[in-house]
């Protein structure tokens, strides 16, 4: 096994290695302690592989966004703390029937330098009912993308870090390849009983075969850890620091505005929001603003608010630029997310990184990092919790410093603060992979 030149086994850890190995008898132990301690002295370059189980597609760009951002903070940390360290991106996906079109012209498997990180786009047809089969499939074909990678860039992949169980997690546990790997679970298919028989039954090998299992929340940490042995870390996503410039002198509305981003008006919860939001306008003046959504989204909504009489005080937008979804937050003055089902939920990190207090529902991923300094939580669902919270937020926001928020947003979710733990955990692996 050879390590990063960077894997920073600190002094006081080699100098442990070494009084183990003096204090030691039995001498069957000797050569492993010191292959380690040879190990870390002789170190290479650091090839990581990063496996997301969804990305990018013609008709999503922003598709599985927190991946590619991660992937890049990583690479961006490396080369700041001097890490001999490569990042390559395999994304391999299925697609549907209803998805032949929208991949016209484009090549099955097609290869491009994104800055700095070598990103290998790949896709297969998903036969439906025919789980096992697709599983099987995936698998041979992650494991001849990961060979001819390697091949392609003379590299060896040192380590791989997977997104996701399904379906990058089951299709390299299948491949039965011996590259160490860290799996991060970031779907919300576990709160939503959408665990097909056949998936469940590969998940403990998944996590069990893996080095490190880390969950997005802690409800996400709770749900996994039944098919987990392994105790499951939690670490949170990575908010994209983008300049200041880029909001700060953006005047708030006048009107008290609330904002919220999604396409799944189901998982959202927006249509509960509507409904809130119709009982808030009762005695109060005020703005909500939705982007993110689809043609039919917006339509279905608009609906909805002509039957509720709202139609003057709601804005329906499409899909936003990122850096101009930092403007609308700096507009707002909250942030407002009724999830039925969140694992972490990026952009209410966000509106802390901009300064807004947030509303989110406790879905066990926001319930991870909003407290009363920052925002409120209702249940998921709950009409009425999010009524009061609506007319809370109003009636105590100055309340809530913004300052502090955002410094709070930095510490916790800045790229150096998680790709330093992340960093930490491939250290772990490496080190206990070298046994």
């Amino acid at each position: 096994m050879i390590f990063p030149k960077f894997l920073a086994l600190e002094h006081y850890k080699i100098s442990s290695l070494f009084l183990q190995a003096l204090s030691l008898s039995y001498k069957k132990t000797l050569p492993h302690i010191f292959k380690k301690i040879y190990i870390c002295y002789n170190m290479q370059a650091m090839n990581l592989l990063v496996i997301p189980s969804w990305y990018d597609t013609p008709d999503n760009p922003v598709r599985g966004l927190f991946f590619k951002e991660q992937a890049h903070a990583l690479l961006d940390y490396f080369k700041k703390n001097e890490i001999d360290a490569t990042v390559t991106i395999i994304a391999l996906q299925q697609y549907n029937i209803k998805e032949i079109g929208m991949y016209s012209g484009i090549k099955k498997i097609y290869i491009s330098e994104e800055d700095g990180i070598t990103t290998v786009r790949a896709r297969m047809f998903h036969f439906p009912k025919l789980e096992e089969i697709n599983f099987r499939r995936g698998a041979v074909f992650l494991k001849k993308l990961i060979l001819q990678a390697q091949k392609l860039l003379g590299i060896k992949f040192d380590l791989i870090h997977i997104h996701s169980t399904q379906f990058s997690g089951i299709w390299y546990a299948i491949s039965k390849m011996k590259i160490p790997y860290v799996i991060t679970e970031h779907s919300s298919t576990y709160f939503r009983n959408r665990i097909g028989a056949t998936e469940k039954k590969y998940l403990p090998a998944v996590f069990d075969n893996a080095k490190s299992v880390i969950a997005v929340g802690n409800g996400l940490a709770k749900k996994i850890q039944v098919y987990s042995q392994k105790d499951v870390k939690v670490v949170f996503n990575i908010v994209k620091e983008v300049p200041r410039s880029t909001f700060e002198g953006i005047k708030q509305n006048e009107v008290f505005t609330f904002f919220s981003l999604g396409y799944d008006i189901k998982v959202k919860g927006f249509d509960v929001l509507l409904n809130a939001f119709a009982r808030f306008l009762e005695k109060r003046r005020g703005v909500l603003v939705i982007g993110g959504l689809t043609e039919d989204g917006q339509n279905a909504l608009k609906e909805q608010a002509k039957m509720l009489g709202i139609n003057n005080s709601l804005e329906l937008l499409g899909r936003i630029p990122h850096d101009e979804v930092y403007k609308y937050m700096a507009r707002s003055s909250c942030f407002v997310l009724p999830s039925r089902f969140e694992t972490f939920g990026i952009v209410l990190a966000e509106s802390m990184y901009v300064g807004r207090p947030v509303i989110a529902s406790r879905t066990g991923g926001p319930d991870s990092f909003v407290n009363e300094s920052n925002g409120i939580l209702v249940e998921p669902g709950n009409e009425d919790e999010l009524f009061n919270a609506l007319v809370s937020m109003k009636e105590n926001y100055t309340s809530y410093n913004s300052s502090e928020m955002q410094e709070y947003a930095e510490r916790v979710f800045s790229a150096d603060a998680i790709c330093e733990r992340i960093y930490n955990i491939y250290k772990d692996v490496l080190v206990d992979s070298a046994r």
